[in-house]
């Protein structure tokens, strides 16, 4: 009965078993070769070969030259920009970017997340009701505490910087957006959303910007 070391799991023969050294080295080598770093030109070379990638699988790929890994449902770029489109969605009726942008970038780093996301309204964007959230480019860890993220957004009503965090403590996939809502001169801030910034809803060319740093699950 074939046995496996206690860390990796990997098959070695017991005396009882068969004498088939070409199929005891087999096993062992198929065991080994998917923990080694793997080597492919491009990324398409990588998911042609790795049909079934299993979670902490690491390839490098010649072009562009980045090192990445399996995170269990996708592969990551380790260290190097990743693109990705985040999921804009509001309280109670989801808006559409419709010919507007809405774009972002994340680099993971060990359980480091960094992202950026920008958005620009377009002539046809619909802004939905209610506050607004976006999607993390990678689920949240359980920090201890939620995270904050800041940006700028523009209204009609004028120019603010805003603040963000996480939707939940533990393992968030989305992050909502706090910010000077009201007309009035209070310092207070609220849940940013369809009613825009300062009284004034968002309008064709208004933006929003957002930056942060967060540990990832």
């Amino acid at each position: 009965m074939t046995l496996y070391t206690p860390l990796n799991g990997l098959p070695y023969p017991q005396p009882t078993d068969t004498a088939n050294l070409p199929l005891h080295l087999q096993s062992l080598a198929e065991g080994i070769d998917g923990r080694t770093i793997l080597r492919y030109p491009t990324a398409a070379d990588r998911d042609t070969t790795i049909t079934t990638p299993a979670a902490g699988m690491v390839a490098w790929l010649t072009a562009p030259s980045v090192l990445s890994y399996y995170t269990g449902t996708a592969w990551i770029a380790l260290g190097a920009w990743n693109s990705y489109t985040p999921t804009w969605t509001a309280a109670t009726t989801n808006p559409a970017i419709g010919d507007g942008t809405l774009t972002g970038k994340y680099a993971v780093v060990g359980k480091v997340c960094h992202f950026t996301t920008f958005m620009v309204f377009g002539s046809t964007t619909t802004f939905g009701n209610g506050v607004y959230s976006f999607g993390l480019p990678v689920t949240g860890g359980t920090p201890g505490g939620l995270a904050q993220f800041t940006g700028m957004a523009i209204s009609p009503g004028g120019r603010a910087v805003i603040i963000c965090q996480p939707s939940t403590t533990a393992s968030p996939t989305s992050y909502t957006l706090w910010g000077p809502t009201v007309s009035t001169a209070s310092s207070a801030i609220l849940q940013i959303g369809s009613d825009g910034l300062f009284g004034k809803a968002f309008v064709s060319g208004n933006f929003i910007r957002i930056n942060g740093t967060y540990e990832v699950a």
